[in-house]
């Protein structure tokens, strides 16, 4: 299989992840399980015979959610919630709720009273993460969610078996690093779009799969062509289902070369211990261990100075916060994060998404212009 060929299956994968997931179902013979965040153990999912899949949204207008939800709801809990209740995700058994902020939470009550799934569990992890109560209650929390699952899928979860899950998603995890310092050491080795092709397809496909492919991807770049000089840009903010923004960045002479996001980097960061005596704890650990997002707080982990250092080690010179409307957690960290890529003097452009109304023409005409603001200052 060819580079263009792996490529080829990642974007339709990550174009039609519905269509994928229900042909993954009916070829694996496995269940699949919906879940909203990176902090899903899906090495659990996966012991327990699942398919975990990732729901983050579609480009779609809503049809039934709105009246479900607030207004101020954002389009990731508006178009998730109206997938489930049009019937979209009809192959799921069901879905997993992690606490990340207070709207995931409170869909998690509204989808289980108003969906028809038979599996619904909620993973209520804490927000603080620098105790050791903090891990003992998330070791608790992970193992009840364990119980659940696995009393569902009717499926023995061994020790063994968990560690054989955490090195499946620890390969995964470490193909899409190389991926990734590929791009950063030679940002012409593939394009922005196919190297976040890639990191969505591994949400939506079995994780053997996503291996199998990615190994016969990286064998092939190796030795891609020689990097031109793009202006490296650096993505920071929650997720980004529109793949067209990467395609404007390099249309004006750019190029992404890492990102700070929940459909990026926070999903694969940190590996796990694959050969803990207790694989719990393992998976426990990874979460504490793995870059805060701006829905925990760890006091010994400052937000500002990890993209101060990823900016650094990437070469940006320039940095787009790209976050959907309405997030307040990505929302209030925002300017703190624009305080610290301000002392490193490196530009720096906000754009708010909708999945439901993506105003797309602006965010073009934005992106055209911050990329010739950038080639204009390199140019002096």
């Amino acid at each position: 299989m060819t580079r263009d060929e792996v490529l080829k299956i990642m974007k339709n994968t990550v174009n039609d992840p519905i269509g994928a997931a229900r042909g993954f179902k009916e070829s694996y013979k496995r269940p699949v399980f919906g879940y909203f965040c990176t902090y899903t153990p899906e090495e659990i999912i996966h012991a327990a015979g699942g398919i975990p899949f990732r729901i983050i949204g579609r480009k779609q207008s809503v049809v039934c959610s709105d009246a479900h939800l607030q207004s101020y709801s954002c389009s990731l809990v508006r178009t998730g919630l109206d997938m489930a209740l049009t019937d979209q995700l009809d192959f799921l058994e069901g879905a997993i709720f992690p606490h990340t902020c207070d709207s995931i939470q409170r869909l998690s009550d509204i989808w289980r009273i108003n969906t028809g799934y038979p599996f619904h569990a909620d993973i209520v992890l804490p927000v603080k993460l620098q105790t050791e109560s903090a891990r003992t209650y998330l070791i608790e929390e992970l193992a009840s969610f364990l119980e659940k699952i696995k009393t569902y899928t009717g499926r023995e979860v061994t020790n063994a078996s968990l560690n054989e899950a955490i090195r499946l998603y620890n390969i995964m995890r470490s193909n899409l690093a190389r991926l990734y310092e590929a791009k950063k050491k030679n940002p012409a080795i593939v394009p922005s779009g196919a190297i976040n092709d890639c990191v969505q397809a591994a949400m939506f496909m079995p994780v053997e799969e996503h291996n199998r492919l990615m190994a016969q991807l990286l064998s092939e770049i190796k030795d891609g062509p020689s990097a031109a000089h793009p202006i490296r840009i650096l993505l920071v903010g929650n997720l980004c289902v529109f793949d067209e923004i990467y395609d404007y960045i390099e249309a004006g002479g750019g190029t992404v070369v890492g990102d700070d996001m929940c459909t990026g980097s926070r999903y694969f960061i940190v590996n796990a211990d694959e050969n803990s005596a207790d694989p719990i704890h393992a998976i426990a650990d990874r979460i504490i261990k793995r870059p805060i997002c701006a829905a925990k707080h760890n006091p010994l982990v400052d937000r500002g100075a990890y993209l101060k250092e990823m900016i650094q080690d990437t070469g940006a010179q320039g940095v787009i916060f790209l976050m959907i409307k309405f997030c307040d957690p990505h929302s209030f960290d925002y300017p703190y994060l624009k305080e610290s890529v301000d002392q490193l003097k490196v530009p720096h452009l906000l754009l708010e998404t909708e999945m439901d109304n993506p105003s797309l023409g602006q965010i073009k005409t934005r992106i055209e212009a911050f990329m010739e603001m950038i080639g204009d200052g390199r140019g002096k």
